[in-house]
């Protein structure tokens, strides 16, 4: 963990408390339960922030440390956690400015095309070497803007540790479900060639073949939602299953890994303000095994900004906004698959 931020003593220990419940991964301040944690986080709060005052006032007299500890979750958390998944960590190449990574990311060109010939001249056809190329992300700025009504946080209803938490957790699962939604645009550019419908593991196969010889991989990763995933397991012969893939089909509703490829859930997400389905369940995409098609660039420079005083607006309401930067990309290989049933 790389911070930019020197807080005091009794303020780092807040913040380790903040992050250890936002990641919930519970190491930084000891082996507590969660319970446990968010009431000592808590008490921190109210005795060495609020010290007998309501957050409101806390707020007025301690914003520039509490604004900066809030950046930091996000800073930290966000960079460090949004690759916590199995499908990001095999289908997202992450960067973190924060960390000092290169900020540029590199497309990998072509394989060559050999030919046999007699031999004894050098009158031969020649190719250009597609060395690949440099590509920079263009960066864009996110935000979460937040308001309670005052009398929440006199009261102390609308406490620190519940506002941190929310604030993290939003913006964590912002930028999965943009990755995920991101990953199906690949969709889009597909080869004519490589793009197949049907409703057997024959048609499945045919076109894992195909992907595997043009592009030279050793092996493939077969990625869907989990409908999609279902859609193939029901075509497979239940006699074919090995005791391993009937196990991981009854805990993940995937059979894990088919013919040697590997299988990978998608997970779902919902469109923006509605209760519908965001990803198609009837597409398979086929990659190459280390084939990292979206490109993430974590920059930060997180800031938050805060109306501390009711009068600023009519409805009494107190609110704040924290802002972050990223970088999102796709960058498409040259050869994959796409696979769509038919029913």
């Amino acid at each position: 963990m790389r911070m930019r931020t020197n807080f005091s003593k009794d303020d780092q220990k807040i913040f380790n408390m903040a992050l250890d419940l936002a990641r919930c991964d519970f190491a930084l301040e000891g082996d507590l339960k969660k319970s446990d944690l968010e009431a000592q986080l808590r008490d921190t709060i109210k005795n060495d922030i609020l010290a007998g005052r309501t957050l409101y006032q806390a707020f007025r007299a301690n914003k520039t440390v509490l604004f900066e500890i809030m950046e930091e979750i996000v800073n930290i958390g966000i960079g460090e956690d949004v690759m916590n998944s199995a499908f990001i960590d095999a289908f997202v190449e992450f960067k973190n400015r924060a960390l000092g990574d290169e900020t540029e990311f590199y497309s990998e060109g072509g394989l060559l095309s050999v030919a046999r010939f007699s031999g004894n001249h050098w009158d031969t056809n020649r190719q250009s070497i597609d060395i690949g190329e440099v590509i920079t992300l263009p960066s864009e700025w996110i935000y979460v803007h937040i308001y309670d009504d005052v009398e929440r946080f006199i009261n102390g209803v609308a406490s620190l540790d519940k506002i941190m938490d929310k604030v993290y957790k939003s913006i964590n699962k912002y930028l999965q479900d943009r990755i995920y939604a991101q990953f199906q645009n690949i969709a889009t550019a597909v080869p004519a060639e490589f793009s197949k419908t049907g409703n057997d593991e024959g048609a499945v196969g045919e076109l894992c073949d195909l992907v595997a010889a043009a592009g030279g991989y050793n092996s493939l990763t077969i990625a869907g939602t989990k409908g999609a995933l279902r859609r193939l397991a029901s075509v497979v012969p239940d006699k074919m299953f090995a005791a391993s893939q009937k196990e991981a089909k009854a805990k993940t509703g995937s059979i894990g890994d088919w013919e040697g490829n590997t299988l990978m859930v998608i997970p779902q997400t919902l469109k923006s303000g509605t209760f519908e389905l965001a990803l198609n369940d009837k597409m398979l995409f086929v990659l190459g095994g280390d084939v990292k098609p979206i490109k993430v660039e974590f920059i930060g420079d997180t800031r938050t900004s805060e109306v501390t005083d009711s009068t600023v607006n009519n409805d009494a309401t107190l609110g704040l906004q924290i802002q972050t930067k990223i970088g999102m990309g796709l960058v498409v290989p040259e050869y994959f698959g796409l696979f769509t049933f038919a029913a």
